[in-house]
């Protein structure tokens, strides 16, 4: 493996430009399952569900509560097997955008659930940061993607 890098855009860089170079399908793998945990892991608890999205105000939360679950499950499907992952991460995108600005607008919350609220929101400030990059990369070397595009 290369540890240094020739485009780096200085010296001292060009070991972490060569190491990151050299394992970057695997640090792709493993963003893509730790953002697919985070959605796993809420739809699985039931999240959001029919009193919370009540609360908020939402048309129809009957219905809405298990469409965001499946949403939230579909975009697992795709970062997990790396299968239309640029689709997966713009769904995803999507449903933080949603979430985000009708659920986490800290400022409309009781003082009390403000700075939980607050985390919230740049919680998920963050996950579309590496929903973005994932759009933008792509699922890389370890992915259904990679496979079905016969580059194996």
């Amino acid at each position: 493996m290369l540890l240094q890098s020739e485009g780096s855009s200085h010296p001292l860089l060009s070991c972490t430009d060569g190491i990151a170079n050299g394992i970057s399908d695997p640090l792709l793998l493993i963003g893509r399952l730790l953002i697919a945990a985070l959605f796993f892991l809420t739809a699985w608890f039931g999240s959001p569900n029919v009193g919370y999205l009540t609360s908020l105000g939402y048309v129809a939360p009957g219905f809405m509560s298990p469409l965001a679950v499946t949403v939230e499950f579909i975009v697992v499907a795709s970062l997990v097997l790396g299968l239309a992952t640029r689709y997966g991460a713009l769904l995803g995108l999507l449903f933080v955008i949603i979430a985000t600005v009708t659920a986490h607008r800290y400022w409309g919350y009781p003082q009390a659930q403000q700075g939980v609220q607050y985390i919230f929101l740049t919680k998920n400030l963050a996950i579309a940061g590496g929903l973005l990059l994932l759009f933008a990369t792509g699922g890389g070397r370890y992915s259904v993607d990679r496979m079905l595009s016969g580059k194996g």
